[in-house]
Parts: structure tokens; C-alpha cells; sequence
């Protein structure tokens, strides 16, 4: 009896992927307000300032809850159905997410230096792309580049690997945000699983999205708040790095079947928010002469929160967008990859940028700001 349940839900992808979603929420639940209490115990805590956008200490150790939870029920479920378990991406993506994982923690207590991590991150990438392997060894027509030589494949690949380490704690500024686009991102992977029969891929999705639920509970509803911290949002960054490279990579032809030549704008399209804000912060930084890292309150979830949102709502808000513009990049397959590249461009760099542009006012209304 019981072996034919396990057959039943080996044979069907969406119970399997729903199974490892309820494990990892189960865990979930347990490790987040137990990595909380460890961090209250061992003042592993976020402190207040001018940059912030709270005004309490706050435990930090959301990531190594969250990270846990996924680790867990993945490794449940390899043991449960080991034929559906790609054996060596399991282990290389356990060893990339811990030491992510590691290097975040310690940044979180002592506090590294940009290129101490970017070392690290570098070295990773590496290992991942060279021994999974995933190799962006084509872009597919965008700015007229097709095929390309393995040395720049490589190089291309771990940049990408590395921008995605990055980009949610760059703008890890306001509840539920780093963790909302990770949901965005892995709820998008997870649909391509479904529709491509990736057993693995939809078992790192929808665990990634199980361990997510019950933190972004206490991220953005409870009284008893915990933040992702470095740690967490490095480690979501390699996993969903780990997804995007093998989304794109040129092995993977039902990706390819399903989206047509576009599915690197559509990727884009899921992750734009991290990409333009990232680009556009760094850009002013550049132009004021100061270190593109240099912690400000210019990212737009800060223009949200001037604009009279909270929290929750200026998140939700970037959610909305967020499956927006993917939502509409589904609909561009038909357009050459470069046309919808310049649509897609357009829209998200405006609907984006916008809120930078408004003020609100005195009497509680929202107008363009006036130059100076």
C-alpha cells in the first residue's frame, strides 16, 4: 500500500513538488522561531540607524532557518525518491548554499569586506557552473551575439552567478522584500518544471518556496520579527542562481521548446526589479562620486515608504509588478529577441524608476518632484 503512494506521487510531478513544499513549511515552522531565540541569545541582532528602516533590534538568522528547512525536506525527499534525485547537483548545491550560507553568517556578526566576499562567491560560482555543468553558452540573438567561445561562456556565466548572489541583498531594505522576489523567482521555476517534467528543478523550487511561507510570516505579521540577514538572501542568491544558469543553459532544449528564443528576456522579466534598481543605484552612486556599495536610502522601496507606504504594502506593490512584467514578457514570444528587449526595457525601467520622480505633499497628495 504504502509503496504504491510513493509510486503514485513519483509518477505525478505536481504531488511530488507539493509534497516537498508541505515538508519544507513543516520545518519551516519549527526552525524559524528556533534560529530566532538562538539569535536573541547570542545578540545576533540587527542594529538601528540612519539608513534603516527599523527602530529595534531585530534577530538576523532568518537565512540559516530558511536555508535548514529547504536542506531537510530536499534531502527527505532524495531519500524518499532517489530516482528523482540529480545525485551530484544535489551535493553541489548543498556545498555552494552552505558556504554562501557561512560567509553570510559571518558577515552578519563581524561584517566582511565587499572583495572578501566577492572572492568567495567567485569560487563558488566556479565549481557550481564547471561540475553541474551550466554554461550560458548562447544569448540567443541579444545584441547580435549567438554562440560563444567556452572561455567567455564561462566568464559570462559566473558573472551572472555572482550579480545573483548579490542582488537581493542589495535590496534587502524593507520586510518581505528579498524574500517576496525569491518566492516571484521560484514560483517561476517551479512552473517551468511543471511544464518541462524536471523532477529536481521542481523539487528546489517548491521547497524554496515551502521554507519561505512561515518566515515571511514573521518577516512581515508577527510581533516576533526576524530578518533574512546577509546569510539568507546569499543563499537564496546561489540557489536561484543555481536555477537560472540551468534555465539557460543550452543543454536544456524544453525551455527552449517552451518559451521560443525569448527566454532570456523573460528571466530577465522575473528578476527586473533586483535588475534595474541594483543598475540605477549604482549608476547614481557612480555619478556623486561614491562607491557603487556605499549603503544609502535611494533604492526605490525607500521612495515607496516616502511616498506614505508601508512596509507591507510597498512590497506587495513590487510583487505586483514583479508578476506583471512577467506576465506580460509571455505575451512578446512572437517579437524577435531584441525588439522585446527594448519593450521590456522601457516599461520596467519606467514603472520602476517612477517612484523616484513623485514627492508627496503636505495636504497627503503624491505629485513630480520639482527640480531643484
Amino acid at each position: 500500500m504504502i509503496s504504491n503512494i510513493f509510486e503514485y506521487i513519483a509518477n505525478n510531478i505536481l504531488l511530488y513538488g507539493f509534497l516537498a513544499q508541505f515538508l519544507a513549511v513543516l520545518l519551516s515552522i519549527y526552525f524559524v522561531p528556533t534560529m530566532r531565540k538562538l539569535a536573541l541569545a547570542k545578540n545576533l541582532t540587527d542594529t538601528p540607524s540612519a539608513r534603516k528602516s527599523h527602530s529595534t533590534q531585530v534577530p538576523v538568522l532568518g537565512g540559516l532557518a530558511i536555508y535548514l528547512a529547504a536542506a531537510f525536506s530536499m534531502f527527505l525527499m532524495a531519500c524518499a525518491f532517489p530516482s528523482k534525485t540529480i545525485i551530484l547537483d544535489f551535493f553541489l548545491l548543498g556545498f555552494g548554499s552552505m558556504t554562501l550560507l557561512f560567509i553570510g553568517v559571518l558577515d552578519d556578526i563581524v561584517g566582511l569586506k565587499p572583495m572578501q566576499k566577492l572572492i568567495f562567491q567567485i569560487i563558488v560560482s566556479f565549481i557550481l557552473i564547471h561540475n553541474a555543468p551550466i554554461y550560458i553558452s548562447s544569448m540567443d540573438g541579444l545584441f547580435g551575439i549567438s554562440g560563444m567561445s567556452h572561455v567567455v561562456s564561462c566568464l559570462l556565466s559566473v558573472f551572472v552567478y555572482v550579480v545573483f548572489m548579490n542582488m537581493l541583498n542589495l535590496i534587502d531594505g524593507i520586510d518581505g522584500l528579498a524574500s517576496g522576489i525569491s518566492m516571484v523567482g521560484f514560483a517561476f521555476f517551479a512552473y517551468v518544471s511543471f511544464m518541462t517534467g524536471s523532477y529536481y528543478n521542481m523539487l528546489v523550487s517548491m521547497a524554496g518556496i515551502g521554507c519561505i511561507i512561515p518566515f515571511m510570516y514573521y518577516n512581515m505579521f508577527s510581533g516576533s520579527k526576524i530578518f533574512l540577514g546577509d546569510n539568507g538572501s546569499l543563499v537564496m542568491g546561489v540557489i536561484l542562481g543555481y536555477l537560472t544558469l540551468d534555465f539557460l543553459s543550452v543543454n536544456n532544449v524544453p525551455e527552449q521548446l517552451l518559451f521560443g528564443g525569448n527566454k532570456i528576456i523573460i528571466l530577465m522579466s522575473v528578476f527586473s526589479y533586483p535588475l534595474v534598481d541594483t543598475l540605477r543605484v549604482f549608476m547614481v552612486r557612480i555619478s556623486r562620486k561614491r562607491s557603487p556599495f556605499a549603503a544609502d536610502k535611494n533604492h526605490i522601496h525607500h521612495h515607496l515608504l516616502r511616498l506614505g507606504l508601508s512596509h507591507r504594502k510597498a512590497t506587495l506593490l513590487v510583487l505586483v509588478y514583479s508578476c506583471f512584467i512577467t506576465c506580460i514578457s509571455l505575451t512578446l514570444t512572437d517579437l524577435t529577441i531584441n525588439v522585446a528587449f527594448v519593450v521590456l526595457l522601457l516599461a520596467s525601467v519606467f514603472i520602476i524608476c517612477l517612484p523616484s520622480f513623485l514627492i508627496k505633499n503636505e495636504d497627503g497628495t503624491i505629485s513630480f518632484r520639482k527640480k531643484a
